[in-house]
């Protein structure tokens, strides 16, 4: 992934999230900011994978948060964050 696409991404970020990501192994940080392009250019057929935009039940990510992508960004920060709790 190219630097400036990752620099993007933690720009949508608020600061907790932003800092929790970037402590992450970098790995991890393309990792998520890959999922969230693919799920911004709606490039379902990549597969959701664990950010199921369509299943009801999942907390964290909506479909109203594809409308916003700071949303949708923090949302996948947020349940990355979660997993690892």
């Amino acid at each position: 992934m190219h630097e400036d696409a990752l620099s993007s991404f933690l720009n949508l970020l608020t600061a907790e999230n932003r800092e929790w990501l970037v402590a992450q192994p970098a790995a991890r940080q393309q990792e998520v900011a890959a999922r969230h392009l693919e799920v911004e250019q709606g490039d379902k057929e990549a597969g959701l994978g664990p950010y199921n935009t369509v299943d009801e039940d999942v907390e964290g990510v909506s479909v109203g948060d594809l409308q916003d992508p700071a949303g949708l960004a923090n949302a996948m920060v947020r349940q990355e964050r979660e997993r690892q709790s």
